[in-house]
């Protein structure tokens, strides 16, 4: 539009007369009374503001409702466009758009604005809560996220007159966020547009030689689009199918990504042409799918059925790319106009076929990952966090895996069998211990990939750990560990760290009580209260080594405790005296050699190290052998009968494999109050091998722990593992 118009000498009924000429000419269905009132309003509003350009500032809001009028938007949401600056830039207020104009029109206006007016510390933190107050609006009106699209497609538009370092930080922050929000919400036009416009700005010398091989290449490019439109639409006509075929090339940036994941100059880029093929109905595009590959070879893997499995954006297509005359590649898209319509427009697509509906329905596939960020992102209070893993969300690439009743589920590349559980059902994900995929048992940090069927195997008595949030990818599964880990999980958390830093702080065997210390403890640490304290210890996020440094600090007072001495030995003079406890106190420098890993009920026999303390070996190891003319260094041990430990053992479990054979065998586990330390699980055939770390206290636990897993259906086998490792003689002696 011409600017002058808006120039306060001008009429502003001649400029309202204009611009909605200009809205009937691209929306001609859009009533314009109330369009009409809203540009008069901001007309008088902006009526003394310029913009960097040196254009009335009133140009802007004309151009983002405009932008809006040729998304065939309603009225109520092209005023709001018109009016979405006014209570930034303006005295105006959010009561007087509401008196003049409504509370939707005011909401819509409300809800621009406060993603915008966000005020943080740092840039990240700023964009953080931007995009958090971003959601929030679009979960009370989708509108507001289209508006705000179209007033950063016009900014794009007019960067040019911005500092050159302003300039950067928009157009990086439109590929950053905005494109991939615009793909994500199935924005396609939008998409392209703000992509291209920031790459331009970005990297003009790249943008301008695309653009200029692009042109050049022109005439070449439509006789190879004419090499298939053409017996194409013979073909079509001949069929009776009514059909619009288009051909165009990619869009800039795309072949700027192209070439640098391929690492390949444009000239040998050649899946850079499209050809669309729109129709009326879902069954004239699979006949037409089969009519293209009638005529072209298609390149197997290069198929994708989004019509019978959209994408999460709920994007619906035949995508197939076929080998023309000399080894030409095009892509074909098909589609009916419906599809191409939401396909291209999104979110406002949906707005125009489900025309009054400003909040998103629970069954609309398109808004399901929407839906799900804003359940999520309640979750997370930090704001580094929330951008991160919002821009992780947004630049995923899909995966597509069935449930074993056939239903697909959607999941980021990457994603684990953690990951689908949750997406499944959140008590799913809470209770999982791992799953069957496509009949092979996996862990639950399996990767996952599209095509394989996951049945989940879950346990009661599993419970969430902070080292879950290492293993998944979805924000859904973290946001529902982190709520476990912060509700149900913390006060277990408490139970268990306080446990650990009271049984710590025993073996210190200091002269006072643990409670003489505790505020000067939590001064020392940073730490608000005692229950904080044991919630980060039990969690595992504070290290008990961290809190008992306090104490070494301080010199805390030590006691001998009574039964200090249980077996004592001087190695050179054959005298007892105290400081050695064996029985497994790693403060007394005892240590249990890993090559035979000694449990209490086993014969012992120990060796002194230099330096290390006393090594407890088994007496049938084969290293024992190794010292067997060393007596000076042969110390004859008992396991002492005090404060239990709990010790490795490795189990090797053989039988049928079956479904629910591995949760089977953990709720034995369970049962006896057994913890698996590590755990690796493989089929061959219709053969299961299992083998489990556990950690028990003394070796008659093992007996009934055997007899229940050996009652097990379809058990074969359950042994101790007794492959002993060699320890070289230096080491162990020395």
């Amino acid at each position: 539009m011409d600017p002058s118009f808006f120039l306060p000498a001008a009429s502003v009924d001649e400029a309202a007369e204009f611009f909605i000429k200009k809205v009937q000419e691209v929306n001609p269905k859009t009533p314009t009374d109330l369009v009409e009132r809203a540009f008069r309003y901001s007309w008088e509003a902006h009526q003394n503001q310029i913009r960097k350009s040196g254009e009335p500032f009133l140009a802007h809001p004309v151009a983002v409702a405009l932008i809006l009028a040729e998304q065939r938007l309603d009225a109520i949401t092209i005023s709001a466009g018109l009016l979405h600056d006014v209570l930034e830039d303006t005295p105006v207020t959010r009561e007087e758009i509401q008196e003049t104009f409504g509370e939707e029109i005011a909401v819509l206006v409300d809800g621009v604005t406060k993603i915008k007016s966000f005020q943080m510390k740092t840039h990240q933190e700023r964009q953080a809560e931007t995009y958090r107050k971003m959601l929030l609006s679009m979960a009370k009106d989708l509108r507001v996220i289209i508006i705000k699209f179209a007033d950063r497609l016009h900014n794009l538009r007019t960067l040019k007159f911005l500092d050159p370092e302003r300039i950067k930080a928009v157009a990086a922050e439109t590929l950053d966020i905005y494109a991939p929000l615009a793909h994500r919400l199935g924005m396609a036009r939008i998409k392209w547009e703000l992509e291209d416009l920031a790459f331009k700005h970005l990297d003009w010398e790249q943008y301008r030689e695309i653009v200029m091989k692009v042109v050049a290449s022109r005439s070449e490019r439509e006789t190879i689009i004419d090499g298939f439109v053409f017996p194409l639409r013979e073909r079509l006509e001949a069929e009776h199918i009514p059909a619009t075929i288009v051909g165009r090339p990619k869009h800039f940036y795309s072949i700027y990504r192209k070439m640098q994941e391929r690492n390949k100059p444009f000239e040998e880029i050649f899946d850079l042409l499209a050809i669309r093929v729109i129709v009326n109905s879902i069954r004239d595009c699979y006949h037409v799918l089969g009519i293209i590959h009638s005529i072209w070879t298609p390149i197997q893997d290069r198929f994708k059925d989004y019509i019978s499995t959209p994408k999460s954006n709920g994007y619906r297509s035949l995508h197939t790319t076929v080998f023309g005359e000399k080894g030409t590649i095009v892509e074909m898209q098909i589609r009916t106009w419906e599809m191409n319509q939401i396909a291209e427009d999104g979110i406002a697509a949906h707005w125009l076929y489900k025309s009054g509906e400003r909040e998103m329905s629970r069954d609309d596939h398109a808004l399901m990952w929407l839906k799900n960020l804003i359940d999520w992102q309640k979750e997370l209070t930090d704001s580094t966090e929330f951008f991160e893993f919002f821009k992780i969300d947004l630049f995923h690439a899909e995966i597509f895996v069935f449930t074993p009743k056939g239903d697909l589920i959607s999941l980021p590349k990457g994603a684990t069998i953690l990951d689908f559980a949750f997406s499944v059902h959140t008590d799913l994900g809470l209770h999982c211990i791992g799953a069957k995929v496509d009949g092979k048992i996996e862990p639950i940090n399996k990767e996952l990939r599209s095509g394989q069927t996951v049945e989940i195997l879950r346990l009661n008595s599993k419970k969430p750990s902070i080292d879950w949030l290492r293993e998944v990818k979805t924000p859904k599964a973290r946001s529902a560990i982190r709520h476990w880990l912060k509700t149900t999980g913390r006060q277990e958390s408490i139970d268990l760290g306080k446990k650990i830093v009271q049984a710590s702080y025993r073996r210190l065997h200091a002269t006072t009580a643990f409670s003489d210390h505790l505020s000067g403890l939590l001064q020392h640490l940073g730490i608000n209260n005692a229950d904080r304290l044991y919630e980060l210890v039990g969690n595992g996020e504070l290290a008990i080594s961290k809190v008992m440094d306090f104490f070494q600090v301080f010199k805390i007072k030590k006691s001998v405790p009574s039964n200090m001495v249980s077996r004592i030995v001087d190695t050179f003079t054959g005298r007892n005296r105290p400081g050695i406890l064996v029985g497994g106190n790693e403060d007394l420098m005892v240590r249990f050699a890993k090559c035979c890993n000694p449990i209490p009920g086993d014969d012992i026999i120990g060796f002194v190290t230099r330096g290390r303390g006393i090594s407890v070996h088994r007496t049938d190891c084969p290293n024992v052998a190794l010292f067997a003319g060393d007596r000076e260094r042969t110390i004859d041990v008992a396991w002492e009968t005090g404060e239990q430990k709990k010790y490795i053992v490795t189990l090797e479990i053989t039988g049928s494999d079956r479904t629910g054979l591995l949760q089977e065998i953990s709720r034995v586990f369970a049962e006896f109050k057994v913890n698996i330390n590590e755990g690796v699980i493989t089929t061959r055939g219709q053969q299961a091998h299992c083998r489990f770390n556990i950690e028990i206290a003394h070796r008659n636990q093992l007996k009934p722990i055997f007899r229940s897993i050996q009652r097990i259906k379809g058990i074969e086998n359950v042994i101790r593992v007794k492959e002993y490792i060699s320890e070289d003689r230096k080491e162990a002696a020395g």
